[in-house]
């Protein structure tokens, strides 16, 4: 974080003390002079913090005096006056309703997403529940002070404070996230008609919970949901359309084996909305250690080598299908991500059994020669696609090797 972020945290938290702590003084809770006036100074820090935000994030200048005619700046002037620490030096007292002033301090806490929203690492349910954590609570604590300075209901006043503010905290959260269950109930008229506000502020607060809630829940497994969705419409596809039993259950193979290996997703469908410098990047990281097991292209820069992963195609094969035949012309070397992948010659004899990390066909990179054997996959497989009109098209941009290929290309055919 650089030091902006560091002082809209710190503006945040401001906020929210003020907010807890200034409902608390007022209904009563008396603290000690020094605590009082230490909170006054702090609430004056937080305001002038805030003064300087609005400055520096709407780019103003804060000699022009057109820029201190706004609303915002007003209020944390306002905010910025000692009132507490005046009133204690001068009249050795403090006028409680002066402090409710300073409660517009509070208002800084509604800054936490813009503040969320900097951080490109966070994940979504965290900038979900970081809010509603914050928010929350304080409301709940500001509903009970408010209950408690109307006297508590049918609860009544306690000599124990804590185990008043308890009763209060309570019925707040009963009144906010239900009607309450009646054990507390309002007597007098300000009451019940205190009573009625929050409950109507608690709808909301009950569907805003409630939403965030089904949608954290939702989020939490939303591969699986993404999953189950493909497959209720391949389901309906086959259902319409007759499929013979042994297809579907080929095709359910093909979505259980997308599940299991890559919760759903294809790679490339992913990946698609990223820019080609990313996607390359990505690639070379996930795949650098295979693409290097090809003999040719062990000494090749870690520039050209990302290159090569750009033009790269991903290819599911499942199992008993042929990647290419004897016989075919060579045009794509291929790597193996997972699964086994078996070499047959022409004359039907098994030469190789190849697995996750290795690599196939490179020959048909550096040279037009027929395909000598056929490849088939055994299981269901990953395999990474190179082109040899990809490949050429990257070599050209790096003389030295594509002098390099030419000489293993020559190598071979004199083999």
């Amino acid at each position: 974080m650089d030091r902006l972020q560091y002082l809209r945290l710190f503006s945040i938290a401001g906020g929210f003390l003020v907010g807890f702590w200034l409902p608390i003084r007022l209904i009563g809770y008396v603290p000690s002079v020094a605590l009082e006036t230490t909170f006054d100074l702090m609430i004056s820090v937080v305001s002038i913090v805030n003064i300087y935000l609005h400055f520096k994030e709407h780019k103003l200048d804060y000699k022009r005096l057109k820029n201190w005619i706004n609303l915002s700046v007003l209020f944390d002037l306002v905010c910025a006056i000692p009132l507490s620490f005046f009133a204690f030096v001068f009249f050795e007292t403090t006028v409680e309703s002066v402090l409710l002033l300073n409660l517009l301090a509070a208002r800084h806490i509604r800054k936490i997403k813009p503040f969320l929203d900097n951080f490109d690492s966070l994940q979504p349910i965290t900038y979900r529940l970081v809010p509603l954590l914050i928010v929350m609570p304080l409301l709940v604590h500001l509903t009970a002070c408010g209950w408690i300075a109307l006297g508590s209901g049918t609860a009544g006043p306690d000599p124990d404070k804590i185990f008043e503010y308890v009763k209060a905290v309570y019925w707040a959260f009963t009144t906010l996230c239900t009607v309450g269950y009646g054990d507390i109930s309002a007597k007098t008229i300000p009451q019940m008609m205190y009573a009625c506000g929050v409950q109507v502020v608690g709808v909301g607060v009950f569907g805003y919970i409630l939403s965030n809630v089904a949608s954290l829940l939702s989020r939490s497994d939303a591969a699986r949901e993404h999953h189950m969705d493909n497959l209720d419409k391949i389901e309906t596809f086959m259902k319409i359309h007759y499929t013979p039993t042994h297809l579907r259950a080929r095709i359910r193979a093909y979505y259980h084996y997308l599940w299991t290996h890559k919760k759903g997703y294809k790679d490339q469908s992913l990946l698609d909305g990223l820019p080609a410098k990313i996607q390359s990047e990505l690639f070379f990281h996930i795949n650098k250690s295979i693409i290097e097991k090809v003999p040719f292209l062990s000494q090749a820069e870690d520039e050209l080598i990302e290159d090569l992963m750009n033009e790269l195609e991903p290819h599911i094969f499942v199992p008993g299908e042929k990647i290419f035949r004897v016989d075919e012309k060579g045009d794509a070397l291929y790597f193996i991500q997972s699964g086994e992948v078996e070499i047959v010659l022409r004359d039907g004899k098994k030469v190789a059994t190849l697995g996750e990390g290795a690599f196939f066909g490179e020959m048909a990179l550096v040279s037009e020669q027929p395909r000598s054997a056929t490849a088939k996959a055994n299981t269901f497989c990953d395999v990474y696609k190179l082109q040899r009109d990809a490949f050429e098209r990257v070599t050209k941009l790096y003389p030295e090797f594509r002098h390099h290929v030419e000489e293993v290309v020559q190598k071979r055919k004199s083999a």
